[in-house]
């Protein structure tokens, strides 16, 4: 699959080259010949990324959601709205898994929450509580970059294992005992799941 991706147009700043080094992160899309701001801030980001994780809002809703947090005006296209939201939300990069197998998350931005907010502190020395903003691209960076000593980081390599059915035995032990932090929400449900990854990889609010 993936022949039939369009190149989505170009995001301001930089965003074509998919190089932060290159220039500033961008604060704008353009669509039609016309400059749209964006919602820059972590916040919208993550908003965004919880209305994805929000197993009662159909495709519909969480597309409309993102469009009304990302935009501060939503362009009358829509369709490349949406295109470039994911776009931006993907910080720049075309996610391009293999059709049919899609890369299950191991992460949840709701349940994880705490764990995250800890692990860039104790990283990276930004309290996420107290910065007044932060662009939604430094903080997916900072995001993949942690300390694997963290907890976040230890929760991730259990769920990991689980997924490849790769525990240890002394790894079984931790995450029983630790389950009702580490079983992400609906991780059993494969219809849900498969409706997300359908979503992301195919937002069309026409449909």
């Amino acid at each position: 699959g993936g022949q039939g991706r369009r190149i989505p147009e170009r995001i301001k700043e930089g965003v074509e080259e998919m190089n932060i080094l290159a220039g500033r992160f961008p604060t704008s899309v353009e669509i039609g010949g016309r400059e749209y701001a964006l919602n820059t801030d972590y916040r919208i980001g993550l908003k965004c990324i919880l209305a994805w994780e929000d197993q009662e809002l159909t495709a519909r809703e969480k597309t409309l959601v993102m469009l009304r947090l990302l935009y501060k005006e939503i362009p009358p296209d829509t369709q490349k709205a949406c295109e470039l939201a994911v776009y931006f939300l993907n910080c720049g990069e075309e996610k391009e898994g293999e059709a049919g197998s899609p890369a299950r998350r191991i992460y949840s931005f709701a349940k994880d929450a705490k764990y995250i907010y800890s692990a860039i502190r104790q990283t990276h020395g930004i309290d996420l509580e107290t910065v007044k903003y932060l662009h939604w691209w430094k903080f997916c960076y900072f995001f993949l970059d942690l300390d694997p000593d963290c907890m976040f980081q230890q929760m991730l390599h259990l769920r990991q294992q689980k997924q490849q059915g790769k525990l240890t035995k002394e790894e079984r032990a931790v995450y029983y005992r630790l389950r009702d932090i580490l079983d992400l929400p609906g991780e059993k449900d494969a219809q849900t799941r498969s409706a997300e990854e359908e979503f992301m990889a195919k937002l069309n609010p026409d449909d």
